[in-house]
């Protein structure tokens, strides 16, 4: 959008207070050339001439012309000469003021919360911004409450014991919001990660899962051979469909058999087909994307059954082929601690049916593992390396995805 004459003088004398509020010592004075080509016409420039001759008279800039303003009437720049006069005329406050002012709100708020060294070096760090005209997150010191909210949210999570919670619940009780936490998620999840580098996850929501935040507490989704007889529940089997269970149940069950492999799946969708349309003995599991940590706990118990009675039981992935599929492999293989057998998940197929990679977040790190996961990373962040969704596939076995990949 065109800005006007006003907004363009304006804009011209807040940059000078914004350089003066810099962090960088200063050897010189504060000048700014004129930019003509923001203000359009004669009568623009009249009242752009006219602010800026009214912060001169006013004392808080010099006016300064170049020879060849002699005759065009046109300035070649402006010089700050008192700030403390041009923040009157522009009405503003000074970076200092503002801060201080935000730091009395947050200490005023919440004062418990900054008790954690963790969190006064965080508000600090805010305040110290803030005087520099220097925004914090993202925020500026007129978003203060919003500041507030997210150590608060930050703090919650930090200190949440038991089981996962739903995102939304858990943010209603924090800051009696239910829907605050969606809005600032990518900055809850930054201070958390600071907090512990190791937390898993490179997608602010990977990070909240990991940290017992979900997105909603759903059933793990299996098909095999199960075995759970505990109050109510009498399983034997899910026969040719797949199930639904509490995590807590899954924690009691065993399998009444070994399995020829196990396969984990991102996608609800090739979940279910898979376990429609693909015949045998074996046994799947849903992980819904990133797993939350109760599940992915449900799943690491069955997958430890299954290598129970069967040592050298194979353990498969079949995700997506992009920076979030691989993440999630990783992850299950970090939990699991056995190495995971990339499922549908060949460079030859992404090539074939993919489309442009749109996101390259954490394949630097995974490219330094071991193993298909490590090599897959490493492809995906070649010049020719596409993205493919999982539900574009028909569902196979991994013996004969396996055997058509050794003949291609």
């Amino acid at each position: 959008m065109q800005r006007n004459s006003q907004s363009a003088a304006e804009a011209l004398l807040n940059l000078l207070l914004d350089r003066f509020e810099g962090p960088r010592p200063r050897t010189r004075d504060i000048t700014q050339p004129i930019d003509y080509t923001m203000v359009r016409g004669p009568a623009a420039q009249d009242e752009f001439h006219r602010i800026l001759q009214d912060a001169e008279r006013a004392g808080g800039v010099a006016l300064e012309q170049a020879r060849i303003g002699r005759f065009t009437g046109e300035f070649a720049r402006v010089r700050l000469v008192d700030p403390d006069s041009l923040y009157k005329f522009l009405v503003r406050a000074p970076a200092t003021t503002t801060a201080d002012s935000a730091h009395q709100v947050i200490q005023a708020a919440i004062p418990d919360i900054l008790a954690d060294p963790y969190f006064q070096e965080i508000e600090q760090e805010a305040i110290t911004a803030w005087k520099s005209n220097k925004s914090f997150l993202g925020l500026s010191a007129t978003d203060v409450d919003t500041v507030i909210t997210i150590l608060r949210l930050t703090h919650g999570i930090v200190h949440l014991s038991g089981a996962d919670i739903d995102h939304r619940t858990f943010s209603r009780r924090i800051v009696k919001d239910s829907k605050a936490l969606e809005r600032v998620e990518g900055r809850v999840a930054q201070l958390l990660t600071r907090r512990d580098p190791a937390l898993a996850g490179e997608e602010p929501r990977e990070v909240l899962q990991a940290s017992g935040i979900v997105r909603r507490a759903h059933l793990l989704q299996v098909k095999g051979p199960l075995r759970l007889f505990s109050g109510a529940l009498q399983i034997d089997g899910t026969g040719n469909v797949f199930i639904g269970l509490p995590w807590v149940a899954v924690q009691q069950a065993t399998l009444s058999h070994a399995v020829d492999y196990v396969i984990t799946i991102e996608n609800p969708t090739s979940f279910w087909r898979y376990s429609t349309e693909i015949d045998g003995n074996y046994l799947a599991l849903l992980t819904d994307g990133f797993p939350a940590r109760d599940v992915l706990s449900s799943m690491a118990h069955l997958v430890r059954a299954a290598r129970l009675t069967a040592p050298n039981t194979p353990v498969y992935h079949w995700g997506d082929i992009d920076a979030g599929g691989l993440r999630i492999a990783a992850h299950l293989e970090d939990t699991f601690e056995t190495a995971i057998r990339l499922h549908q998940m060949e460079l030859e197929l992404a090539l074939t049916f993919g489309s442009p990679l749109q996101s390259s977040k954490g394949l630097e790190k995974l490219a330094n593992r071991p193993g298909q996961i490590g090599q897959l990373a490493c492809w995906l962040r070649s010049g020719g390396a596409k993205m493919l969704e999982q539900e574009e596939l028909d569902p196979k076995t991994p013996m004969f995805s396996a055997l058509v990949h050794d003949q291609s």
